[in-house]
């Protein structure tokens, strides 16, 4: 249905983003940020899930390519997944939840555009498409799946401290240094969505699964804005309407799609995917968004009210951080 359950009683929440959790300092500043969540009550925390040898920060790597075998291996050591293991530990600590995504599409610590790099290809979209990309992918997501985590024992699927799984950060056609190739569509975006999300619910039947996506590609909306076009390659209603996809995901960035008016297009924004979803009778949760200080004070009330109206399951900003990190996009909260 279009509600989320925890212990037979319906579950809304609040939440937020914290990318750096599982490689700034983990044990000194994991720990922190989780008691910013409490304080706040914030229930669910995205953490990213994926961090690759060319972009290590913090000594911190998940995977890299192999020339020998051509395919990725994944780092299970203390330098590895050990501080994913470390941040799922502290979640259930301070009983919160954890949304984590496989890659991303910007170039930020590695993701589609190195893995298509590393494997000698030059498309974007080569990402959702070469066969020796999506099986080291594959590799990838069965190796976080089955993983047991070595602090709490507990086998990853098996682990109610992990809200969902999802299949990448903003997933589209293009990224940070590949641009959009005709031969990706919204075809490609949703078979590979399909193909991905059944593969995960093939190792694990407990977790839900998400496309990470922003919302681009809804039609019937009036306006000129063109994030509602398919151009991107999301189709988001039909990416959602996936039967192994089990809630929508959109983000909203107001000031990066040139609104001209933040509260009406924004409101516009949240009403009309709102709508789409009820179709489909499954949960929406507004992932990410983020205003600069300026204009928060004006536009959050209306964003937050609508978000209520229209009955959004879970409402995360973007994005949480404790004192000691910077606020590098001007979008950060402490």
């Amino acid at each position: 249905g279009n509600k989320f359950v925890l212990n037979d009683e319906t579950f809304y929440f609040t939440g937020s983003n914290c990318y750096y959790l599982h490689y700034h300092e983990t044990d000194e500043n994991a720990p922190k940020v989780f008691e910013v969540a409490k304080k706040h009550n914030l229930k669910v925390i995205r953490n990213m899930a994926f961090i690759d040898k060319a972009y290590t920060q913090g000594g911190v790597y998940y995977a890299s390519f192999n020339n020998v075998t051509r395919e990725i291996d994944v780092n299970e050591g203390k330098d590895g997944l050990v501080h994913l293991d470390k941040v799922i530990a502290l979640a259930e600590q301070y009983e919160v939840r954890l949304i984590l995504p496989f890659t991303n599409n910007w170039a930020d610590f590695g993701g589609m555009e190195q893995w298509v790099r590393d494997f000698g290809y030059t498309e974007h979209y080569h990402f959702y498409t070469v066969p020796e990309i999506k099986k080291s992918f594959k590799k990838y997501i069965k190796t976080i799946i089955n993983r047991t985590n070595t602090i709490t024992g507990k086998k990853y699927k098996e682990d109610g401290t992990i809200f969902a799984w999802e299949l990448g950060n903003e997933p589209r056609c293009w990224g940070t240094n590949m641009g959009k190739n005709d031969n990706c569509t919204t075809k490609t975006l949703t078979s590979w969505i399909k193909e991905m999300s059944t593969y995960i619910k093939s190792l694990d039947k407990n977790h839900m699964v998400a496309t990470g996506e922003e919302g681009f590609g809804l039609a019937g909306v009036d306006t000129d804005n063109d994030i509602y076009e398919f151009g991107d390659g999301n189709d988001f209603v039909a990416n959602a309407a996936l039967k192994t996809i089990d809630f929508a995901t959109i983000h909203l960035y107001a000031p990066y799609w040139q609104f001209k008016d933040f509260v009406k297009e924004g409101v516009q924004y949240i009403e009309s995917h709102a709508q789409a979803i009820k179709k489909l009778n499954k949960p929406i949760i507004m992932e990410e968004f983020g205003l600069y200080a300026d204009t928060r004070d004006e536009v959050y009330p209306a964003y937050m009210q609508s978000m209520i109206d229209n009955d959004y399951n879970g409402i995360m900003y973007w994005m949480l951080a404790h004192d000691e990190y910077p606020d590098y996009d001007g979008f950060t909260l402490y």
